[in-house]
């Protein structure tokens, strides 16, 4: 074409343009030129070394995900495979409160990040100064298949203090003050906290606070995983909407919806939406909700226990798990975190996820019942008091049967206050062919399930809007510069797919599968997927946030 003179290097051809804004969507061409789109338009006389046939089919900004735990596994699977097949390109990584542990269970970290350690190098509180700012040296050392954007975790920042009380002396505040600001300095997107897990569980809300006036000096963004989402569910969105009336933060609710027969109104959904909306409206606060998409859902196992069990170490646990009368007491205290269970509902637990017993996570938890021919809670509890310590009970997953659909087509699909995200982590397989992930179904399908369930089967929700949830709404919020939208100039992560083609292939007793039906995925430029197959590029990028302050 006359008009356009770049040299592309690649060319996308033929395809609907559903450009991330929720504009509906056209045909047209796209011109990629080094990590950049150069041009959205015709160019049929316009010749490239790669060009891609899009006839048919739907050109997409690369998917963001808003919330994973894919930092937990990076290091060891830098492919990011289960993620870049669904079309996921970017991922904001070190949700509630976790930024630092990892669940490899003493595999060892991919060799070409082992030039730089760093606080997952140490996992402890002797990690030194420094070692939190070079996590994302170490990224990008190792190098990754797609961008990341990384939160520094609360319950972590608490770890590096070794603080395991509700109340902090000034050393072990200023600790986890130093730790945050470093990594605010390095490019941390913002802090998270995970209020139902240990040891943030025993924090106070004005520990939240100094923390979070912190990070805001950085203009950074606040996310939680609350304090409670079953009884004190509004109390616990107050808490959150206090840290933004304070600091003046961007501010996201983890996974909002609420589990049915959890011992609260399902009513408390609508009330918890409403008041996020009101801040937004009436008091012109930044905040947002998340959540994923499925019926089912993983959650932390230990956040099931009282934490007194734990408070004298590990050790102290399981002589009381080992004590008839001590086991009672523990039974009749796992009022929390999934009440559901607690009220005796074991039949909603799918699976115990175990990374230190295999043979339990890959068993069915009814059948596991049923082979130890023992009541479920005590299966539970047998599972955990095998911890051999602490920081692995820690590390311990269940999956359950929580939420009914057309609450999550009501909410978290039509509302616009929702981002979508997996609450995932990358699969992670050794180079010697040994597992060293989870036995989680939703690793492996749930960005999928989004576009399949609610755009092709069901159709509650447009194909612009879906992409537009999926894109540019993350990006914005979360300030990724120049991602998120098909626009010249923009950085070139996009997708090529046909949506009757996305398949899920993992299933609960054989999860390890990939999803196919992903012609392309490019990140910055660079074909990641080709034809369906995962090329070996390591293209991803460490987005850093880099305000002044």
């Amino acid at each position: 074409m006359a008009f356009y003179k770049g040299n592309p290097d690649i060319i996308i051809r033929g395809g609907t343009v559903i450009d991330g804004t929720g504009k509906p969507g056209v045909f047209a061409d796209v011109a990629i030129v080094g990590d950049k789109i150069d041009y959205i338009g015709d160019l049929k006389d316009v010749k490239a070394p790669l060009e891609i046939d899009a006839a048919g089919k739907y050109v997409t900004p690369g998917f963001i995900d808003s919330h994973t735990h894919s930092d937990m596994h990076l290091f060891a699977n830098p492919l990011c495979q289960t993620a870049v097949r669904q079309g996921v390109t970017t991922e904001i990584v070190g949700n509630c409160g976790f930024s630092m542990r990892t669940g490899l269970n003493g595999v060892a970290f991919d060799p070409a990040g082992d030039g730089i350690k760093c606080v997952y190098d140490y996992n402890s509180p002797a990690a030194p100064k420094g070692s939190m700012a070079a996590v994302l040296d170490k990224a990008e050392l190792m190098g990754t298949s797609m961008n990341t954007a990384w939160l520094c975790g609360h319950n972590d920042l608490r770890v590096l203090a070794d603080l395991r009380t509700t109340e902090y002396t000034e050393e072990q505040f200023q600790i986890m003050a130093d730790f945050l600001e470093e990594a605010m300095e390095a490019g941390f997107i913002g802090f998270s906290t995970g209020l139902e897990f240990d040891p943030g569980v025993l924090s106070k809300p004005e520990e939240v606070e100094k923390l979070a006036a912190i990070a805001a000096k950085y203009d950074a963004i606040y996310t939680t995983h609350m304090r409670d989402e079953s009884y004190h569910l509004l109390d616990a969105i107050e808490e959150f909407l206090n840290v933004i009336r304070k600091t003046g933060m961007r501010g996201m609710v983890s996974h909002l919806n609420v589990k049915y027969d959890n011992g609260i109104p399902n009513e408390y959904l609508e009330k918890g939406m409403n008041m996020l909306k009101n801040a937004r409206n009436h008091e012109h606060l930044n905040v947002f909700c998340d959540m994923l998409p499925t019926t089912f859902a993983t959650g932390n196992a230990l956040a099931m226990l009282p934490p007194w069990l734990y408070a004298e170490g590990w050790e102290k646990a399981q002589e009381i798990l080992a004590d008839p009368a001590g086991r009672e007491k523990v039974r009749n205290d796992l009022n929390r975190y999934w009440y559901f269970l607690g009220a005796g509902q074991w039949d909603r637990l799918l699976f115990l996820l175990p990374p230190y017993w295999p043979e339990v996570a890959q068993t069915p938890f009814q059948e596991l019942v049923k082979k130890w021919n023992k009541a479920p809670v005590d299966c539970y509890l047998d599972v955990m008091a095998a911890a051999p310590d602490l920081a692995q009970a820690r590390t311990v997953t269940m999956q359950g049967t929580m939420f009914h659909e057309q609450t999550m087509i009501d909410s978290v699909i039509k509302d616009p206050i929702y981002l979508w995200q997996t609450d995932t982590r990358v699969s992670t397989d050794g180079s010697d062919g040994k597992l060293i992930t989870r036995n989680n179904i939703q690793d492996y399908m749930s960005m999928f399930y989004f576009f399949i369930r609610y755009v092709r089967e069901l159709g509650v929700i447009s194909m612009e809007e879906a992409v537009c949830k999926a894109t540019s709404r993350v990006a914005e919020f979360y300030r990724l510069e120049n991602r998120g939208i098909l626009l010249p100039g923009f950085y070139a992560d996009v997708n090529v797919f046909a949506l009757e083609d996305l398949t899920i292939n993992a299933t609960f007793s054989n999860p390890r599968q990939y999803c196919t039906g992903m012609d392309y995925v490019i990140v910055n430029g660079t074909p990641v997927i080709a034809k369906g197959e995962h090329t070996g590029a390591r293209a991803g990028r460490v987005l850093r946030h880099l305000p002044k302050k």
